[in-house]
């Protein structure tokens, strides 16, 4: 088990299904953990659910034709969160909101959806803070994982999402 990430562009935003939840596998359901608005900005809240925790329902979206999508690996969850630390400790120890990726250190760890308003925020951040980052982490694989978010915000900041599954 793990945490796996899919970025999307140019969707369509259907609203909110009769149904508490969407079942349709054609479909990208938008939601997030309250805690976390900030990460939340460019979906719109139709509501709020509980079920053990109190989550935003951003509705449902659809693929269009302009629509890309990017996947990849975050790593288990205990590497993926190794990995926001690090990020965390070089970039925003103290998970300031005006500080870089505050987006993605805020944010769960295994669910949930980063709305567009918020990844164009973070791949500013990516941008920025490319070279530093390259010189800092060495391993070929943390500098794999900062590609593979520069390209799921590029991606989003373009009417899309990040959903985290």
């Amino acid at each position: 088990m793990g945490l796996d990430i899919t970025a999307y562009s140019h969707l369509n935003h259907l609203g909110k299904h009769t149904d508490d939840w969407c079942e349709s596998e054609e479909h990208i359901q938008a939601y997030a953990y309250d805690a976390f608005p900030e990460s939340f900005r460019g979906i719109p809240i139709l509501g709020t659910r509980v079920s053990g925790s109190t989550f935003f329902d951003g509705g449902c979206y659809e693929r269009t034709e302009k629509t890309e999508a990017h996947g990849f690996r975050a790593g288990s969850y205990s590497g993926y969160g190794r990995w926001r630390d690090g990020l965390r400790e070089a970039f925003n120890p103290a998970a300031d909101p005006a500080r870089p990726f505050f987006e993605l250190i805020w944010f769960a760890d295994n669910e949930g959806s980063i709305g567009p308003d918020a990844a164009r925020d973070l791949l500013a951040d990516f941008r920025e803070y490319a070279d530093r980052y390259a010189a800092e982490f060495a391993d070929d694989y943390d500098r794999q994982r900062y590609a593979d978010w520069t390209r799921a915000f590029e991606l989003a900041a373009d009417g899309g999402l990040v959903y985290f599954h």
